[in-house]
């Protein structure tokens, strides 16, 4: 009989920077590139529903076009392994703007990315906020966003 209990390190409590959205972002479309190398690996390919015996998934295409709910799977994976890197007394610093760094950006600045706030986001609730708002409507939170990174651009664009 199996009596494994799942004790993941609690971090709800750990604030991480506003500027670690992009961050976030990039570490979960990447998780969802890494997935998707290992399921082709394995012989699953793209299918309209899931089927484990066919080996498809409806989840076997680029991050951008998964649906909210998968995303935000990816999503919550990201925030707590950058939440558990913070806990651990790690420090997360970006030291250059590399070509890489600005191909993301662009990403997001063209995908339909939302955003919540990350005060109400901590204690479970999921609280849509709009570009260019300073305070969440819901709790009050200084947001702290830098929203000209999300300003719009033409696509491939990276200045």
């Amino acid at each position: 009989m199996n009596n494994y209990i799942p004790k993941p390190i609690d971090t709800k409590n750990v604030e991480l920077p506003e500027d670690l959205n992009e961050l976030r972002e990039a570490i979960a479309e990447n998780a969802h590139e890494v997935w998707a190398v290992k399921r082709q690996s394995e012989g699953w390919t793209f299918g309209p529903n899931r089927d484990d015996n066919k080996k498809e998934t409806p989840d076997m295409v680029p991050y951008s076009k998964l649906s909210d709910e998968e995303k935000e799977y990816d999503r919550e994976m990201a925030l707590n392994t950058l939440r558990l890197v913070r806990k651990l007394g790690y420090d997360i610093i970006k030291r250059e703007e590399t070509d890489l760094y600005k191909e993301l950006l662009v990403r997001i600045r063209n995908s339909k990315q939302e955003f919540f706030c990350p005060q109400c986001h901590s204690e479970g609730k999921k609280t849509p906020i709009g570009m260019h708002q300073i305070f969440c409507h819901v709790c009050g939170h200084r947001l702290n966003i830098d929203w000209t990174l999300y300003k719009e651009k033409p696509f491939g664009s990276i200045e």
